[in-house]
């Protein structure tokens, strides 16, 4: 054994120089008859067993595996307990010290504690000790990046290779593909294999596995067979993992047929491949996946014919199959299969028993599976009581549901917010909304964080019991959470306050309001703006609202049907007429009399947005289509075109006739010549029907048949009503429509002339 006196002990790394990112400890404490470590190995092998004959100095064992450092030992320590910042910081502070051996540190070690722990940071700092990094090292340091799934910190280890004069190999580039795959980059992935053969690397089955499975994960089938098609042209053989990987992006894509074509091809290999619990599991997922339960149970039925013993995660995906059947029986026989082929069930499988029996119907069955999980030792955690608790809610049984929830807190689990949201689901489903809410306040004091499928739950049960308060206080706490509103969240909330609203206009309720210098719509419970805003909200959010959100909001902008009311609205115009002759001013009131103005601002939204589709006003006929449009958004579209052809009018347009196209409802009679149908107007064409009534539209045909059509002389007239002059006692057109005719033509000339300029 090599030993050298104490006092020179210190003397080994006195000094190091870097370069880049790696650097090389050179020994600087070299005095006469000091040789450096490569002198020092040799001596020890050629049999010297000490180099200064000092008895009368104290020496120490160097590179002593029996007898190591404090400081070696202390780092072993924290490594076995996974310390791993601790261990790199006693490993650098003993470097800038220069008491450091990089070869009495096991670097595999430290690695693989990195590799499990995902701790990206602490490999490459242990790496950049080391003084010459071999290319093993980096592929343990490539390896944890794949671990981690941090693909810039892989293409980072390949950049330090480089960087260290050494040629990455088949499997670094590999690795690296892994780490693409992981991550999902797809077409990076790709890349890095182009790069890899541009380099001369020649690559293996395993990295065409890795392209793949990456592939897979991804759901790109066709990429896939891509890969697979250039892995068959460069004469590599497949294994088993390819395949797998093949049946997997099929799987991903609900290309049953195609993996069952490269099953076929695993069988018809020089020297077949048989089928593992993978392929079992793939090919029952594809299978799922494409609506084939039945096949699925086929699929199953290989494990028997190739005698696979099998793992718990492919008996989950088989009973995972029966969940959307209910298929209780198939699932009791995949679980005693699991017992008698001693496989031991894990939490994931008694979630997915579970979950197929609330799907069946067994809520009894599926509390008994968890009592027996239990009582033969499976660690049944949070995931199955969540399952559990799904069940509940499927069986619509609130009170063992509440029974769970007091069962789980005695035990002091820790909740999840889809548990409770399957809570909430039953009490809902139970009408217990004031329950419901006590969770809701349960979880946000234990820190939980409500999500878009606990609010919407509860707004739905608002609407329900039509509690607006419930529903304000909701939508209040979502914003607070910072939770866009989405379309059930809009849906219920404009729904009770449209229902306030007609409850409201019902009771002559005033509804009007001048505020912002014209009439408006408002109330008491400033609900029409509060509706404006939700809307509003919903679509800045970039969800995309639906005729039937668009119609609530516009029911909520709609008038009245009360005389004195148009009354009101025509002597705020301050003109006169001789009603003797029936003049109808509708024309004239902004919205027609029928629904506040701004109600055609969210109906041109609306259409900008493609939510209702536009109509051409220089088309002859204009064809105006309701057949699929709720009742408010039939009513408004016509009234938006009326108030488009009003300024095409005002600017000296001629006007083509209107056809309306509305829906239709046959119902069967007894006649004397038998069973005879007829056809109906629905509640949409009756009220398009009426609408034109009030505003004293004539049109021609019956709403009956699914069209009715209106003269454009007859729109013309009714947007120029005669009313009686002030000075002549003659009938006379309206000042306002001269004066709109001749702002649209002032405003004509300017553009002409380029006289323009901003009031």
């Amino acid at each position: 054994m090599l030993v050298i006196p104490e006092k020179f002990e210190g003397e080994r790394h006195l000094g190091s120089d870097r370069e880049g990112f790696f650097h090389r400890r050179r020994d600087v404490g070299k005095s006469k008859g000091f040789p450096g470590d490569k002198g020092k190995r040799s001596l020890h092998q050629s049999g010297h067993k000490s180099f200064f004959p000092l008895p009368h100095l104290k020496t120490k064992s160097i590179n002593n595996k029996h007898h190591p450092s404090p400081q070696l030992s202390a780092y072993s320590r924290s490594l076995k307990e996974g310390r791993l910042i601790y261990c790199i910081e006693m490993l650098e502070d003993m470097e800038n010290k220069g008491l450091l051996d990089m070869d009495k540190i096991y670097h595999a070690g430290y690695l693989r504690v990195c590799k499990d722990q995902k701790a990206i940071k602490e490999a490459f700092r242990f790496v950049k000790l080391i003084p010459n990094p071999t290319l093993s090292t980096f592929n343990m340091l490539m390896s944890v990046c794949a671990c981690s799934q941090d693909s810039e910190g892989a293409f980072q280890v390949l950049k330090h290779v480089q960087e260290a004069g050494l040629r990455a190999d088949c499997k670094l580039y590999t690795t690296l593909i892994s780490t693409c795959a992981k991550c999902g980059k797809v077409d990076l992935m790709f890349k890095v294999f182009h790069e890899m053969v541009n380099a001369a690397v020649e690559p293996n089955v395993h990295t065409y596995g890795a392209l793949i499975d990456g592939c897979a994960k991804a759901g790109q089938v066709a990429k896939a067979f891509g890969a697979y098609g250039i892995m068959r042209s460069k004469n590599v053989k497949p294994d088993r993992v390819v395949f797998n990987a093949l049946i997997t992006a099929c799987g991903q894509s609900g290309a049953v047929y195609r993996a069952f074509d490269v099953l076929a091809e695993m069988r018809a290999e020089t020297q077949p491949i048989d089928p593992d619990h993978v392929t079992v599991g793939a090919l029952i997922k594809a299978c799922t996946n494409s609506g084939q339960v039945e096949r699925a149970r086929e699929v199953y039925n290989m494990i028997h014919e190739y005698k696979i013993k099998g793992t718990p995660e492919v008996y989950t995906i088989a009973v995972n199959s029966c969940s959307q059947t209910g298929d209780w029986d198939f699932a009791c026989s995949v679980y005693n299969d699991m017992k008698r082929t001693g496989v031991c069930p894990d939490e994931m499988f008694i979630s997915a028993l579970i979950d197929v029996a609330g799907h069946a119907g067994k809520l009894d069955a599926a509390f008994e599976i968890l009592q027996e999980a239990r009582a033969g030792g499976i660690h049944v955690g949070i995931i199955s009581y969540s399952s559990l608790m799904g069940a509940c809610s499927n069986a619509k049984n609130w009170r063992k549901a509440l029974e769970l929830y007091e069962d789980i807190k005695s035990v002091n689990m820790k909740l999840t917010v889809s548990t409770l949201n399957a809570l909430i689901t039953a009490l809902c489903d139970g009408d217990q909304l004031s329950k419901a809410l006590e969770v809701f306040l349960e979880m946000k004091r234990v820190g939980l964080c409500a999500n878009t499928i606990t609010y919407s739950v509860l707004f739905v049960a608002s609407e329900k019991k039509d509690d607006l308060e419930v529903g304000l206080m909701l939508y209040s706490q979502a914003t607070k959470d910072g939770l866009p509103p989405n379309l059930v969240m809009c849906r219920s909330l404009i729904a009770m306050c449209l229902r306030r609203f007609e409850k409201a206009c019902a009771h002559g309720e005033p509804v009007l309001s001048s505020k912002s210098g014209r009439l408006q719509i408002d109330n008491k419970w400033y609900m029409t703006a509060l509706v404006l805003r939700v809307y509003r909200e919903t679509i800045i959010a970039g969800v995309l609202p639906t005729m039937e959100e668009l119609s609530l909001v516009l029911g909520c902008l709609r008038l009245p049907h009360d005389e004195s009311l148009r009354n009101t609205l025509i002597e705020n115009l301050g003109v006169s007429t001789d009603t003797s002759k029936g003049s109808n001013l509708c024309s004239l009131i902004d919205g027609f009399g029928e629904y506040d103005p701004r109600a055609f601002s969210v109906l041109e939204e609306a259409s900008s947005l493609g939510i209702v589709p536009s109509v051409s006003l220089k088309e002859s006929p204009i064809v105006i289509d309701l057949m699929k449009m709720p009742v408010f958004t039939a009513e408004v579209y016509l009234l938006t075109v009326l108030k488009g052809l009003k300024h095409r009018l005002a600017a000296g347009a001629r006007l083509s006739n209107i056809i309306i196209l509305l829906p239709i409802e046959q119902t069967q009679i007894q006649s004397s010549k038998g069973v005879k149908k007829i056809n109906l107007s629905g509640r949409i064409s009756q009220a398009v029907a009426a609408l034109l009534r009030r505003l004293g539209i004539s049109y021609l045909g019956n709403e009956s048949y699914g069209k009715i059509r209106i003269n454009g002389v007859v729109v013309k007239r009714w947007f120029l009503p005669k009313l009686a002059s002030r000075f002549s006692g003659k009938p006379s057109y309206l000042s306002y429509q001269s004066r709109l005719s001749r702002g649209i033509t002032h405003q004509q000339r300017n553009i002409r002339s380029g006289n323009l300029y901003l009031d």
